[in-house]
């Protein structure tokens, strides 16, 4: 196993519980990590990455990082200490060469393969130069999925950078670690699927996720009662976030009071009906299920019958434009419920 500077030791030892502080990191799949000498291919969401994956990764990692930020008199320093490898246009070939030295010498090396920052918090294009690290190192790559970085005040989320709040401190990060793929099956389409992948089993571990969508419905309208929640493209009316709220409690109380089934159907055009229907069966602990008024009759009494379907929701001026439709037992009108 290679050895670590005294240097980097010391930064290491004062560093990293400065950056916990801040940062409460966790990781996932470190498991999967193999033992000697791999490539890390994560994506890029802030200018503090390098640091979060410090943190996440229980040994020392070798960055690939744009000559200009090396050479900076402020940061050359901790860079060469931690050994950093410094690439430039020019000189391409001479970083990635060392890059699979290190390697090679059983050293993990990291490389952001979308080349920059995203702007936007999603995954970027990637591009091939890691191929070529691989190759020539003829060592493992592992894909690595930064979560819940966007937002944060190093993360272009809003627009900019550094000039916001922080909205949680510590910060949370989610850090997962993929399975290693050999050199040769490390392609630029098989790399992005991977990262995808991690990056959706990292969001199904927000507490976010795991909370009842009605209780975070209710919680994010009652904020700020009175901006638009809704432009309702059919007439242009317009729904505040308040009133919204309103709305659909009341039809969720009616709805838990005279309907015991689980489920509830929706037949409504793309509207603000629509959004209090969905948001009301949801507020009544019931699943909304939205029907496709425009399938064959065939078709929707089949998936009527699979859903168990014995109550909708719809409107009077809507449903009575539906001649065809095979409707359940019950239909609620909105309309006649809530007038407008």
């Amino acid at each position: 196993m290679p050895r670590i500077s005294t240097t980097e030791r010391v930064l290491r030892f004062f560093g990293l519980p400065l950056v916990r502080l801040i940062y409460c990191v966790r990781s996932v799949g470190t498991e999967r990590l193999p033992e000697g000498g791999f490539l890390l291919l994560p994506n890029h969401i802030t200018w503090v990455d390098a640091l979060i994956l410090i943190v996440a990764c229980p040994r020392p990692i070798r960055f690939v990082i744009d000559q200009g930020y090396y050479e900076n008199r402020f940061l050359h320093p901790v860079l060469a200490a931690i050994g950093c490898i410094p690439i430039t246009s020019r000189r391409v070939k001479d970083a990635m060469r060392r890059a699979a030295e290190k390697i090679r010498e059983g050293e993990i090396v990291c490389l952001f393969p979308e080349g920059e920052l995203s702007r936007s918090g999603t995954l970027l294009r990637l591009r091939r130069g890691y191929e070529v690290i691989a190759r020539q190192a003829e060592g493992p790559v592992v894909p690595v999925w930064l979560d819940q970085l966007w937002g944060s005040i190093f993360s272009h989320h809003g627009g900019r950078f550094f000039t916001k709040w922080p909205q949680h401190f510590p910060y949370p990060a989610t850090v997962e670690f993929g399975h290693p793929l050999s050199p040769h099956d490390a392609d630029i389409a098989t790399v992005r699927e991977q990262l995808l992948k991690l990056g959706e089993s990292c969001y199904s571990r927000r507490p976010a996720v795991r909370e009842h969508l009605g209780h975070a419905a209710v919680r994010g309208l009652a904020r700020h009662p009175f901006r638009t929640a809704v432009i309702d493209g059919m007439d242009q009316s317009e729904l505040s976030r308040g009133k919204l709220l309103g709305v659909a409690a009341v039809l969720s109380r009616y709805l838990r009071k005279n309907f015991p089934d689980e489920r509830v159907g929706i037949v409504l055009p793309a509207s603000k009906g629509s959004v209090v229907a969905n948001l009301a069966v949801v507020l009544a602990g019931k699943v909304p299920v939205g029907l496709n008024f425009t399938s064959g009759r065939a078709a929707l009494e089949r998936a009527q019958e699979i859903a168990g379907l014995k109550v909708a929701i719809s409107a009077n001026a809507f449903s009575k434009r539906l001649t065809d439709y095979p409707w359940p037992e019950q239909v609620v009108q909105l309309d006649e419920l809530l007038p407008a």
